[in-house]
């Protein structure tokens, strides 16, 4: 059984993550097109991320959705706290390759960046990208997100280090 709807949209639902969904995630970290702007260079079974749902998604410092259409998992987005730096909240998404281009992302980033100034008063909001991956800055930019930085060779992927572009949004800022 899928999780509960968390936050309604147009065109998708953002649902709790439950232990069922983790075959989704296995093979959604896995896919080449997904990992390589993750960074992620390991393989994940599903132990993995058996253990990434019993332990970040359950964690009182994030919020980890799972972005549905119809019932169906496309992919998921998470709202990580950084308490150190006060009412700041990091976002991270990513969806199946089968699903990109279809405004999924946005909407997603649309609905969690809403509730993060709306109802956890968050004052800024940011989300970071490797510079190639254009697709990613783009749902950022659309949203009225501002580049503030960018670290140069900073993570490694696809055989060679990679920069990373920072952008934030403010409450004041958001619409």
């Amino acid at each position: 059984m899928p999780g509960t709807v968390f936050l309604k949209g147009e065109k998708i639902n953002l649902r709790t993550i439950e232990e069922e969904d983790a075959e989704f995630l296995r093979d959604g970290v896995n896919h080449p097109d997904v990992r390589v702007w993750m960074s992620n260079t390991r393989p994940q079974n599903l132990d993995d991320e058996k253990e990434f749902i019993e332990e970040v998604v359950s964690k009182d410092d994030s919020i980890n959705l799972m972005i549905c259409q119809d019932g169906y998992p496309k992919g998921i987005i998470s709202l990580i706290d950084q308490e150190d730096e006060g009412k700041i909240g990091e976002l991270g998404i990513w969806l199946h390759p089968e699903f990109h281009g279809n405004g999924f992302g946005s909407e997603a980033a649309e609905l969690l960046t809403d509730h993060a100034f709306n109802q956890l008063n968050y004052h800024k909001v940011y989300a970071r990208a490797q510079k190639q991956n254009q697709p990613s800055i783009g749902i950022w930019e659309k949203l009225g997100f501002q580049k503030e930085g960018e670290f140069r060779e900073h993570t490694y992927a696809q055989g060679s280090y990679q920069d990373v572009v920072y952008l934030g949004i403010l409450q004041g800022e958001w619409q």
